[in-house]
């Protein structure tokens, strides 16, 4: 077997890879990767190490086996920036798996040349952002579309065996993304029932044992993927300690996710009930409630169960279902999610265009089933009030790849009906929507390049005053530094720029990993017990805070001390330095000095 012979057989393989590359360095060299948000960053810190001074097996965030693998990592090269790696491998393998199977509905080299030039511009146009700045929600749900583009694309085997087998790539993309983000993989599990459906229909005849074998042999699979992942991960957390933080991580969750914490004033009674002073409910609205130990899993199932009874009173069932269908509506064919709304819709009337022509009067329903499913998961986020891009844009790719493996198959279908009837009419289907879908993008393209140029001068403006505060803490390696949580809530930080994995002395207030036995094990690292004595006991320990702060929040100033002065202590804050970006001051230091202890201590609620 000759060279060109061999390559020619390996051409989808070839073409996929050399997409998947070009597009990771070139996004490389025009834009660099940053993690999406400062909750990302502390998962890589949490795994690298940086945290508590080990890499850690459980990130808190994803399931345990995935963070175990990649501590494993770590702790074989701890200088590389092996999180970042992993979330980038996703996203370009998934690309790459994509592209292999979309270019098997391509027969000629230019088709191919065709179809791999519209790819990258769809990817470039609708994803540029979620590649740019890597957030893994949206990590998971690109493992999940690809596995199921993989899935509806299949051969359709004729043995049980052969069909688990050839599916099995798809059972474990699954998996991998349950084990990423679990609450987002369930989120999507809907749309990837249904499209099974919707392939199982292609089937003849579809109620037969053996077809009904070979697609519950695929579920099965992904449900026991998802069954063994949940079963180590509880196994991993089965600990006193870390279920007691995850009832605290779940009631923390739904108060500032899904609720909103009740203001003193007005609700007084039910503060004094809980035995929460008005010094420390500040510290629930300020995120800076691991100050207090005293704040833990029980005292927010209260605040929550009492904030869900005021929202109740406010708001009910019905207005807010009408506001959540008036917010989908107006989403649906509006600016809000543009352009990811507009190809929706477009893919829709694709598929049924093609379907119609195509005669396959089937499509009707399962498009109608699509409608009723992505209209169901849609209203669930609008009525919880929690709808942020990288969610609303998981569904909408989710949703796109899904219609794009129904038009590909339909225009298959058309294809082997008009076999020798003319090249035109046999791939007219596929060339005009592949000309529409070209069109759409190149008129939108623009529009997503300025987004992201945009948003990453945003932030690397941003975090000019944060990577000065974290270069300071590494020039005072011997002293320790808590941060309000609100003067670090913008930051995002490059992928593989100068990865540094050594123990950080310094940790924020509050958040998520806060209360935590990561968080224990970090104060413990350094010589603490808890935030609020070693802030009032160590002469080495300090409270930074951006030099403006937001007028809505208190000043730390004015709180802090109100605080320690409900424990008992009277305390000054001493402005010990100052932290300097281009000659203004960005970060203020302050020491906590103890004066006299002016009342008996509280005791606990």
């Amino acid at each position: 077997m000759n060279f060109v012979t061999k390559m020619k057989q390996k051409e989808n393989i070839i073409w996929a890879l050399g997409l998947s590359v070009v597009l990771c360095i070139v996004l490389g060299v025009f834009f660099d990767y940053y993690y999406d948000l400062n909750d990302d960053v502390l998962m890589k810190d949490i795994l690298a190490g940086v945290y508590t001074g080990t890499p850690e097996s459980r990130n808190i965030q994803m399931l345990f086996p995935i963070s175990f693998v990649i501590s494993l990592f770590y702790r074989m090269l701890p200088a590389l920036p092996w999180y970042g790696l992993f979330l980038c491998a996703c996203h370009f393998g998934c690309i790459y798996l994509l592209t292999v199977r979309l270019l098997v509905f391509f027969h000629k080299a230019w088709t191919k040349a065709a179809a791999v030039l519209l790819e990258a511009l769809l990817v470039l146009t609708l994803l540029l952002q979620e590649l740019v700045f890597t957030q893994y929600t949206v990590t998971c749900t690109l493992l999940a579309a690809t596995a199921t583009f993989l899935f509806y694309t299949c051969r359709s085997e004729e043995t049980v065996k052969a069909f688990f087998t050839h599916n099995l790539g798809s059972i474990l993309l699954v998996t991998l993304a349950y084990q990423i983000r679990s609450e987002m993989l369930l989120l999507v599990l809907p749309l990837i029932c249904v499209t099974g459906l919707c392939r199982w229909a292609a089937e003849k005849p579809f109620f037969s044992r053996v077809n009904a074998a070979k697609y519950f042999s695929v579920f099965g699979g992904i449900l026991a993927g998802i069954a063994l992942s949940q079963g180590v991960h509880m196994a991993a957390y089965g600990g006193e300690e870390w279920q007691q933080f995850n009832r605290f991580f779940d009631n923390r969750t739904q108060l500032y996710d899904f609720l909103a914490i009740p203001d003193y004033e007005g609700n007084e009674a039910f503060y004094e009930s809980v035995g929460l002073s008005q010094s420390e409910q500040i510290l629930l609205e300020n995120y800076n409630f691991g100050l207090d130990e005293e704040i833990d899993d029980e005292l927010l199932l209260k605040i929550c169960n009492y904030a869900d009874g005021l929202r109740t009173k406010q708001a009910s069932f019905k207005a807010t279902l009408k506001k959540a269908v008036e917010n989908y509506k107006y989403r649906t064919f509006h600016e809000t999610d543009y352009p990811w709304n507009g190809f929706v819709i477009c893919m829709y009337l694709l598929v049924l265009f093609t379907a119609l022509l195509n005669r396959r009067y089937r499509y009707l329903w399962e498009l109608f089933c699509m409608g009723v499913v992505r209209t169901g998961l849609w209203m669930y986020i609008l009525y919880r009030g929690r709808e942020p891009e990288r969610i609303t844009h998981s569904l909408y790719l989710m949703e796109f790849v899904i219609l794009l493996a129904m038009l590909l198959w339909e225009c298959r279908g058309w294809q082997r009906k008009n076999a020798g009837k003319g090249a035109f009419r046999e791939w007219a289907p596929q060339a005009g929507f592949m000309g529409f879908l070209a069109l759409l993008g190149i008129l939108c393209i623009g529009g997503s390049i300025t987004r992201v140029r945009n948003e990453y001068g945003r932030r690397a403006e941003l975090n000019r005053s944060i990577e000065a505060f974290k270069d300071y803490t590494k020039e005072n390696a011997e002293n320790f530094y808590f941060v309000d949580v609100y003067s670090t809530v913008a930051y995002s930080e490059k992928m593989f720029a100068g990865a540094d994995n050594g123990a950080a002395n310094y940790d924020i207030m509050g958040g998520w990993a806060v209360k935590s036995p990561l968080s224990a094990k970090k104060l413990a690292y350094f010589g603490m017990e808890s935030m609020e004595e070693a802030l009032l006991h160590r002469d080495n320990v300090y409270v930074l805070v951006r030099a403006k702060e937001s007028e809505e929040l208190p000043d730390l100033t004015e709180w802090l001390p109100d605080y320690y002065a409900g424990k008992g202590y009277e305390v000054s804050l001493l402005k010990a330095d100052s932290i300097m970006v281009d000659g203004k001051e960005v970060f203020y230091v302050y020491k906590i000095e103890k004066n006299e202890k002016v009342q008996v201590r509280k005791e606990g609620v």
